[in-house]
C-alpha cells in the first residue's frame, strides 16, 4: 500500500483495502463484501496491491518470483533495479493472475547481471506497487567460482513467530535452502486442491516469515508433512494436487522431469558458484522398495556423473536421514541405499555432501559413517549435515555422527544451520557446516561445526 496517496478523502478507501488483504485468505465471503464496500466508495477501478511474495530459483542472470494479488489482473510483471527508487528497471513477461488460482501468479525475470543486489516490485495493470513494504530483494549470484553463504532448516511450526529466521537473517546468505517438512497441515485431498493451496498461503502471510522471504530467495523440495501427511509416499491420494500446488505457489528451479506435465514429480536441480545442488523428490517418486523411483534414480545418477565431469562439488539435499535407522529413513530402505552407494564408488564421485531434515536434530558426521556400500570399503567420506527443526519438538531417527546430535529441547526453540562456502576459483574448495540453537528471546549459541577441504580436478 502506498502511503504517500493517504489524505483525509482517501482515507475510508486505504481502510478497505488494507483490511481485504488481510481477511482475503481465510475469509472469502467477507473479502467480497469489503470489495463491494469498496467500490461503493467510489473506486470503480481500484489499484491491486501485492498480499505477500516471494522470490527462488536466482542464476547469475535470472529469478523467479510468486506473488499474490488482491485482485485478478490480465497483465502482470516483474520489476527489478539495482535502486531501491527504481529509476531505472528491467521488466519481465506479462502473466495472468485469476480466480482459478487465487489470484497467485508466477514471475520470471532475466537479462540480469551476476553478482548484483536488486530490488524488485509488481507491476499489475501498469501500476507498479513500490510502496516500501511491498519492494522485495534478492542477489543474483557470481557466473564464475566465488564465495557464498547459505542457510538451511526444516521442520516449521507455521503458526509460529520464532526469532530463528531473525538469526537466519542476520547472517545474510545468498539464500535459504528449506529440506521439508514447511508447514504440519498434513493435506492430502483427491478432489480439493485448495487443501494444498491453504497451507502456503498461510506460510506466505506469516508476517515472521514474510518478512525473512522479502529479502532472501527460497529453494525448496517438501518431505511428508508439507507433500500429503505423514510418511505419505506416492500412493498418497492427494499427490496430483500436491505437485500442481507447488508449481503454483512456489518460485521453484526447473524440475528434472517435464514428462508428465503438472503431476510431474519435483526433483530439481541448479549450480551456484562451483556447488551443485540436486535436490531430489522422496515423497511422490516413492513406493516400496524404492525411495526414489527409476526414473528419478536414473536422473540422479546422470546430475552426479554430470558434476563430476564438471569438476563441481555435489550437494545432495536428501530430505530423510541418510543414515537414520527407522523404516521412513533410508534405513528402511537399505537395499537401494546400497545401490547408490555401489554407484558413488564404482564411478568415483569424491566430491559429495549431504544435507538433510525430517529428524528434529542439529548433527553434523564427517563421513566416516555412512558408507553403505556392499563391502564397506569406499574411499570416499561424504560429509553429512542435518538441520533441524526450525521450531518444532526433537526427535532423533538414527544414525552416527562423529559431530555430534542434538535434538530439539522443545518447540519452544529453534534451530538451524549454515552452510559456507569458501571457493577463490583454484583447485580447491573449502566448505564449513556449523549448526545453532535460538531460544525463544532470540538468545542463539553453536552446537557443532565441521569445515573439510575437497580438490576439484
Amino acid at each position: 500500500m502506498n502511503e504517500g496517496l493517504y489524505t483525509e478523502r482517501s482515507a475510508p478507501i486505504l481502510y478497505l483495502r488494507f483490511v481485504i488483504m488481510k481477511t482475503a485468505l481465510s475469509h472469502p465471503c467477507i473479502f467480497f463484501i469489503l470489495t463491494a464496500l469498496l467500490f461503493q466508495h467510489g473506486c470503480s477501478q481500484p489499484k491491486n496491491e501485492v498480499i505477500h511474495f516471494w522470490s527462488g530459483a536466482i542464476q547469475p542472470s535470472s529469478a523467479r518470483v510468486t506473488v499474490k494479488l488482491i485482485y485478478p489482473s490480465s497483465s502482470v510483471r516483474l520489476v527489478v533495479s539495482t535502486s531501491p527508487d527504481f529509476r531505472k528497471t528491467i521488466s519481465g513477461p506479462d502473466a495472468v493472475g485469476d480466480s482459478s488460482n487465487k489470484t497467485v501468479v508466477s514471475l520470471s525475470i532475466t537479462s540480469l547481471s551476476p553478482n548484483t543486489k536488486y530490488y524488485y516490485a509488481i507491476e499489475a495493470d501498469g501500476k507498479l506497487d513500490s510502496s516500501a513494504n511491498d519492494i522485495g530483494t534478492f542477489v543474483t549470484p557470481a557466473d564464475t567460482a566465488f564465495s557464498f553463504r547459505f542457510t538451511v532448516g526444516s521442520c516449521l511450526n507455521s503458526n509460529s513467530h520464532h526469532p530463528v529466521f531473525n538469526r537466519m537473517s542476520e547472517k545474510n546468505p545468498l539464500f535459504f535452502l528449506q529440506t521439508g517438512d514447511f508447514h504440519y497441515d498434513n493435506p492430502n485431498s483427491a478432489y480439493d486442491i485448495n487443501v494444498h493451496r491453504r497451507p502456503y498461503e498461510r506460510l506466505m502471510s506469516n508476517t515472521t516469515y514474510s518478512q525473512f522471504f522479502q529479502h532472501f530467495p527460497l529453494a525448496y523440495i517438501w518431505d511428508d508433512h508439507d507433500y500429503s501427511g505423514n510418511n505419505s509416499d506416492s500412493t498418497a491420494a492427494g499427490k496430483t494436487n500436491a505437485r500442481i500446488a507447488y508449481r503454483e505457489y512456489i518460485p521453484h528451479y526447473p524440475f528434472g522431469t517435464t514428462a508428465q506435465g503438472a503431476d510431474a514429480p519435483i526433483y530439481q536441480s541448479f549450480i551456484i558458484g562451483r556447488v551443485y545442488f540436486i535436490l531430489t523428490d522422496l515423497r511422490s517418486s516413492r513406493r516400496r522398495p524404492t525411495m526414489l523411483g527409476s526414473i528419478q534414480k536414473q536422473w540422479f545418477k546422470q546430475q552426479c556423473l554430470y558434476a563430476k565431469a564438471n569438476n563441481l562439488i555435489i550437494a545432495w539435499v536428501s530430505t530423510v536421514p541418510y543414515e537414520g535407522t527407522l523404516p521412513d529413513t533410508w534405513g528402511g530402505f537399505a537395499s537401494e541405499r546400497k545401490e547408490l552407494a555401489d554407484f558413488f564408488n564404482d564411478n568415483h564421485i569424491t566430491n559429495m555432501f549431504i544435507l538433510s531434515g525430517d529428524s528434529h536434530m542439529v548433527a553434523i558426521d564427517d563421513g566416516t559413517h555412512n558408507d553403505f556400500s556392499s563391502n564397506h570399503n569406499s574411499p570416499y567420506e561424504y560429509p553429512l549435515f542435518q538441520a533441524a527443526a526450525l521450531n518444532e519438538s526433537g526427535s532423533n531417527k538414527g544414525g552416527s555422527y562423529s559431530g555430534g546430535a542434538f535434538p530439539n529441547p522443545n518447540d519452544s526453540y529453534g534451530q538451524y544451520g549454515l552452510v559456507e562456502v569458501n571457493d577463490h576459483g583454484d583447485s580447491t574448495i573449502q566448505i564449513s557446516m556449523t549448526g545453532f540453537r535460538v531460544n525463544e528471546e532470540g538468545k542463539e549459541n553453536k552446537l557443532t561445526a565441521y569445515s573439510f577441504t575437497r580438490t576439484l580436478k
